[in-house]
């Protein structure tokens, strides 16, 4: 009897799903990305939050698109999408899109907003300077100084457990930049993807989420090449095991590659690469637990390519403070 609310809830928001399909509102485009290939990206970092900016190449036009990306220390996250237009001295940003999850963990999954979309027409100029590989936007809303994210992710490496760590933080950022853009991830209207369907990367590939049934709420991430950040690409399975109030498993494993421009102008250059393992499909350890849709115990497996291999605590990314391993100007 006590699962009978939960159950009842998640049944009725899929059957309000089912009759709207996989739209956050009727007639909406399902994923307006449009993969913009390898591009600059920018990223700035705080105790507070991770801040990356992507600008593609103008490519001869008088603006260009680009996104704002701001995931908070608790896994909060806005994304803003538009066209950009710049002079020598000024970068103006026009956003359309604004994508939201928001951390709504202290909530069963029956209430939560789950991932949102909303269309927007905003636009604001900065007064921007580029000095020593420092970009500095200053304006209002402040955004402050960035660094080049290969750059800044240069000296990634896991040698060490705070290392491993800060390693899978540095990976989440491109996992949660890609689930807050799939409409209704971590909320009762994901049992919508009972039909498949498949996001873009803003650099490239997509991630294609599916979910089992409706009374059977598993849900499938399956990443091929996908890339939201200059450099940094994954391929692999996420499987989510749960029930219909929210408490399983994960299972399955990505790989990811991050690389740098080379000096000299040739192929990129590894900095490092290796897998995340979410866990064993039977729920035995090593594999991160899940209790009313949020990870509550277990470990995922970090393996380095021709390195060693750790186990990483399932609440190291209740914190996304990525400063011990990514050099970027504080504010």
């Amino acid at each position: 009897m006590k699962r009978a609310t939960p159950v009842l809830g998640l049944l009725l928001a899929g059957v309000c799903a089912a009759c709207l399909g996989p739209y956050q509102i009727i007639g909406q485009e399902l994923d307006p990305t449009v993969p913009l290939g390898d591009q600059p990206t920018w990223i700035q970092a705080t105790p507070q939050q991770t801040t990356l900016l992507v600008f593609a190449a103008p490519d001869g036009g008088v603006s260009a698109p680009f996104t704002l990306t701001t995931i908070a220390r608790d896994q909060s996250t806005v994304i803003y999408a538009g066209t950009y237009s710049a002079t020598a001295t000024q970068v103006t940003l026009n956003s359309k899109l604004k994508y939201v999850l928001k951390n709504q963990n202290n909530l069963p999954v029956t209430s939560r907003d789950g991932a949102q979309r909303f269309d927007i027409d905003a636009g604001v100029t900065y007064t921007s300077t580029l000095d020593g590989g420092i970009l500095t936007l200053t304006g209002t809303p402040a955004l402050g100084s960035f660094v080049s994210f290969p750059e800044a992710l240069a000296n990634l490496k896991a040698t060490n457990q705070a290392e491993a760590d800060c390693l899978l933080r540095v990976y989440d950022l491109t996992a949660i930049s890609s689930e807050t853009r799939i409409l209704g991830f971590n909320g009762p209207a994901i049992i919508q993807y009972t039909t498949a369907a498949s996001f873009n990367g803003i650099m490239g590939g997509d991630i294609n989420i599916s979910v089992e049934s409706l009374f059977n709420p598993n849900v499938k991430l399956d990443y091929q090449n996908f890339s939201d950040f200059s450099g940094f690409v994954m391929n692999g399975i996420q499987y989510t095991n749960t029930d219909l109030s929210g408490n399983g498993h994960l299972s399955n494993s990505i790989a990811f590659s991050m690389t740098r421009p080379s000096t000299d102008g040739g192929a990129p250059v590894q900095v490092i690469s290796g897998v995340v393992g979410y866990g064993n499909a039977d729920g035995s350890q090593p594999t991160v637990l899940i209790s009313t849709g949020t990870p509550s115990g277990g470990n995922y497996t970090l393996r380095i390519d021709g390195g060693a291999s750790f186990l990483v605590g399932y609440d190291v990314l209740f914190t996304m403070d990525v400063t011990a391993c990514v050099s970027t100007p504080q504010q």
